[in-house]
């Protein structure tokens, strides 16, 4: 009894010495705002540069405190290394020669179908491989600087990181891979990959008008969704009687193959990061109305989230302008030069996207 005692009391001072020493590796992390991170070394080792005129502290700080948990992990993060471990990966080696000499022809179904027969035995082994033996590797040796950015990615997205990032390719392949037969607009029976398959379902466009047509696939209601595909009259989220042109010019619909892109976007529904709120100048939008039926969301309030000053995209672009002015940038440009540029460029289409009602069909 005495002995079992004394192995518990060993193993407990063991569990807790361990929690002890990744709690004091966690507290002394840096962030993207320190100019010695294992980052900011790494990146100014490898690329030969000189990143002392980047004032880190004050360049970072927005994003350092609007995502904490990204500037945590990234400052952690040694790029060079990650670069080195992937140009020696045998899985890596061995994808990149795969695909430097697919000769492949994607404007057919042979084309496509051995495409897809190269994704099954080289890219998915190799995006495995990768996300396993690379990335969450290089995330994990980060002494716990990287574990509040993986609990962040499965809130947001349901899934570990890699796995969340295998699940994406998995379900692309499903949608590009899946074997579709059956009865062609010529009476032909017709086997082919869905990849092709939805490629040549566009090809019935010879006109602007057709071209134009197009705008109504962001505005598909669920239950509007098979007739939409199939290239008949439905009522879009304007209210509006409105045609796609599948299915027209003696170019078949992608029939079954709409199956695997429902699968898709049902998972993408499913994120909690689509359960969040967008602050479009003021105006508090549920992203979840891009999936709801019933709802949706119009264009510019995109554009108005992504214009608005204290929000990520106009943050991340005024980081950027100020580490181009401060490693050399021209003098006679403004010190918000790319931002805008970027807010202007918006703000000139955004008349245009009011009048779009955007959903994103799915279930139907």
């Amino acid at each position: 009894m005495r002995l079992y005692a004394s192995r518990f009391h060993a193993l407990l001072v063991l569990i807790v010495a361990t929690s002890a020493h990744q709690s004091a590796e966690a507290s002394s992390c840096t962030t993207l705002r320190d100019s010695t991170s294992t980052f900011a070394k790494s990146l100014a080792s490898w690329t030969e540069t000189d990143l002392s005129p980047i004032d880190f502290s004050t360049v970072f700080k927005e994003i350092d405190t609007a995502l904490p948990w990204l500037s945590k992990c990234a400052a952690a993060i040694d790029p060079k290394a990650i670069y080195t471990s992937l140009a020696s990966s045998s899985s890596v080696k061995s994808c990149l020669s795969a695909l430097e000499k697919y000769d492949g022809d994607l404007s057919t179904a042979d084309g496509w179908s051995s495409m897809c027969t190269m994704a099954e035995d080289t890219i998915m082994p190799c995006v495995k491989s990768v996300m396993t033996d690379t990335i969450m590797d290089a995330l994990d040796s980060t002494g716990g600087c990287c574990d509040d950015f993986l609990d962040e990615v499965k809130t947001l997205f349901g899934d570990s990181l890699d796995e969340f990032v295998i699940k994406l390719a998995e379900l692309g392949a499903n949608i590009a891979c899946s074997e579709r037969t059956f009865t062609n607009l010529k009476s032909v029976s017709t086997k082919e990959m869905c990849g092709y398959s939805i490629y040549n379902s566009f090809t019935f466009i010879e006109s602007d008008e057709e071209v134009s047509s197009l705008l109504n696939l962001a505005e598909i209601p669920n239950d509007q969704m098979c007739n939409a595909f199939a290239g008949k009259a439905f009522t879009n989220t304007n209210g509006k009687s409105v045609t796609i042109g599948f299915g027209t010019n003696g170019v078949d619909t992608m029939g079954i193959c709409l199956d695997p892109i429902d699968t898709f976007t049902q998972y993408m529904k499913s994120w909690e990061i689509f359960s969040e709120t967008l602050n479009a100048n003021g105006i508090s939008v549920s992203l979840s109305d891009l999936f709801t039926s019933g709802k949706s969301i119009t264009g510019d309030v995109f554009f108005s989230y992504a214009t608005t000053s204290t929000n990520l995209p106009v943050m991340g672009i005024r980081a950027t302008d100020k580490v181009i002015k401060a490693l050399g940038g021209a003098e006679d440009e403004s010190d918000t030069f790319i931002e805008d540029w970027f807010v202007d460029t918006l703000n000139s289409m955004k008349s245009d996207a009011k009048t779009l009602n955007l959903h994103i069909p799915n279930n139907g």
